[in-house]
């Protein structure tokens, strides 16, 4: 790296850091000034909505309008309504909370996951509105009560209500267990059966309404906002929305127009809200629902700083969640059956695959997804062998290396040959500058001549680039690697932060990683014109930028891999040819 490169690499380190520190300082009073007027508009809409919410509602489940600006879900709870009751339910894997306010789960407690702080992971921590609630409208909803009766055994809680016009609802929830060949799943699901009966005398209708999914909310604050949000299989494809889209248009978040709800018309197989690591995912059985939605929200919480969950006061955007069916009209004596499977746990492919229907795409491994899955089951064997999931990622980097070795060392020799040919290159475009189509066929011949092919430096990074993706992918959303340590890494999910200077973290495995990388590119032969190598001189950068605040198993990957790349550079370096040979073919 000559003396110019070494300073343009500098410069934007440099420019990277104060743009970062000031974009985000920028951005973080920019949203707490829009937050806190928000907050005032859904106070006072609050206040009015409440006020006016009808007295004992003797119809459906039913949702009046809510203000859009709403940081929260407005929940309101049915005037004159009975006393709040609440049922837990314990499984081999969660405690399931049951209420008889909107009739579903108020919370799912995971035995096994660990949240900030050490204290279990709760799932719909802070919607407001259960899972498996029926609503009628979705913005707002009005969570009627219902009478609540739990088995003798207590693995099922039934749930009923008869309005006015005789349509009496029954819900029944029953702690779950998939089909034959689905035992891995018992513990994280739930069905659901949601009945109508018109016990009247005249025809009644149904009115459309949602059944809800519950919420998710960020479990960390260095947790990526991107994986928090909705997902639904819509008409065959798999769609998702994270909690940034309701920000709505505009430049880098300025001048936007927020947008209140998601909503996605078609056949709806299955909907989920999801953060990063884990999803609670509502699936109708036999049919499909007509409508998928979705809203941001900001919870309501009052120790959201405890354990490293938010910094400043600020408090991270959630989303919850919904399916939606059309209006049905129901003659006396006739009734209307749904059915619904509600799963509430880890983001685990292998666990994920068993539900079937897709939902393993939840997710959303991106377009390298078959090497993250080869790589997240490798990744896992491994760690069953050797009991340390940074042992199996250090593993599993030198098994792949391992396999490139005799594509990395033929490139290596080739980017040899071509930088001792560099001179005979310089002197062909020279001799030809006005002649682009000859020099082009002088190159190619010289090529040949000494079999030199100049693509084959490149085939090692372009074997890498899926491979990379594959772990940025994997890593950034495997469970398994929360709470896992390694040396001075409390946490290989989350950066490994030691200090924060001037505002701004100090990871150290990125800053080793890119310290390996600029010793690598001193390593590797230099071809290509001057300006393509400075231009290679700014990949560190962009690896940095990639990594600096993710998951440090994704850093401690790559350094691992330039450590090897460096070792078979200088090993290769070593046996450097003593000079060009001609490549002769055919006797001649």
């Amino acid at each position: 790296m000559d003396r110019t490169g070494k300073i343009g690499v500098a410069l934007a380190i440099i420019t990277l850091v104060v743009w970062q520190i000031f974009y985000s300082k920028e951005m973080e009073r920019t949203r707490l000034a829009q937050e806190q007027a928000a907050a005032l508009v859904a106070t006072e809409g609050g206040a009015a909505h409440a006020a006016n919410a009808p007295a004992a509602a003797g119809s459906a489940p039913a949702v009046t309008p809510s203000t859009p600006a709403a940081p929260a879900p407005a929940v309101v709870v049915a005037a004159g309504s009975a006393p709040k009751k609440s049922e837990v339910l314990e499984g081999s894997e969660a405690k399931w909370t049951f209420t008889n306010i909107g009739a579903g789960i108020e919370r799912v407690e995971l035995l096994k996951h660990k949240a900030e702080g050490g204290n279990t992971l709760l799932l719909n921590e802070f919607g407001g509105v259960p899972i498996g609630a029926l609503t009628e409208g979705f913005e707002s909803a009005v969570l009627e009560p219902y009478e609540m009766e739990v088995s003798a055994d207590r693995k099922a809680v039934t749930y009923r209500r008869t309005d006015s016009r005789q349509l009496a609802v029954e819900k029944k929830f029953v702690m779950g267990f998939g089909a034959a060949g689905q035992e891995s799943l018992e513990g994280f699901l739930v069905n659901l059966e949601v009945r109508f009966v018109n016990q009247g005398t005249v025809p009644v209708t149904v009115p459309a309404y949602a059944v809800r999914t519950g919420s998710a909310v960020p479990l960390h604050i260095k947790d990526q906002a991107l994986y928090t949000g909705f997902s639904r299989m819509s008409s065959g494809a798999t769609k998702y929305t994270d909690v940034n889209w309701f920000e709505g248009g505009g430049f880098l978040g300025f001048n936007h127009v927020p947008r209140p709800v998601y909503s996605d018309a078609g056949q709806v197989q299955w909907a989920g809200v999801t953060n990063q690591y884990y999803c609670t995912i509502l699936t109708p059985l036999g049919e499909t629902a007509t409508e998928a939605l979705a809203r941001r929200f900001h919870p309501e919480m009052k120790d959201w700083t405890e354990g490293g969950r938010s910094g400043d006061g600020v408090v991270p955007f959630a989303v919850d969640g919904g399916v939606r069916f059309a209006a049905t009209v129901l003659e006396p004596g006739r009734d209307l059956v749904r059915k619904f499977a509600i799963y509430a746990g880890p983001r685990e492919h292998w666990r994920l695959r068993e539900l079937g229907g897709g939902q393993d795409q939840i997710l959303d491994f991106g377009m390298f997804g078959i090497v993250s899955k080869v790589l997240l089951a490798s990744m896992n064997s491994l760690q069953g062998m050797l009991g340390s999931y940074a042992g199996a990622i250090i593993v599993l980097t030198l098994i792949i290396k391992g396999l490139m070795w005799p594509l990395q060392n033929k490139s290596t020799a080739s980017m040899q040959r071509m930088q001792e040919l560099q001179p005979k290159m310089t002197a062909l475009k020279e001799k030809y500058a006005d002649d682009p189509s000859k020099m082009n066929q002088e190159l190619m011949a010289l090529y040949k001549k000494h079999g030199v092919n100049p693509m084959a430096g490149c085939l090692p990074m372009l074997v890498q680039i899926p491979i990379f993706f594959g772990f940025y992918n994997m890593l950034g959303k495997a469970v398994a690697l929360r709470n896992s340590p390694f040396l001075w890494v409390q946490d290989l999910s989350q950066p490994d932060t030691v200090a924060v200077l001037a505002g701004f973290p100090v990871n150290v495995l990125p800053l080793l990683m890119a310290g390996t990388m600029l010793y690598q590119m001193q390593l590797t032969p230099k071809t290509g014109d001057p300006m393509q190598q400075r231009m290679f001189m700014f990949m560190p950068l962009i690896f940095v930028v990639f990594c600096y605040n993710y998951a440090s198993a994704l850093a401690l990957y790559w350094t691992v891999q330039n450590l090897f790349t460096i070792v078979q550079l200088l090993i290769t370096n070593r046996k450097k040819n003593a000079g060009l040979q001609v490549v002769r073919s055919g006797g001649k």
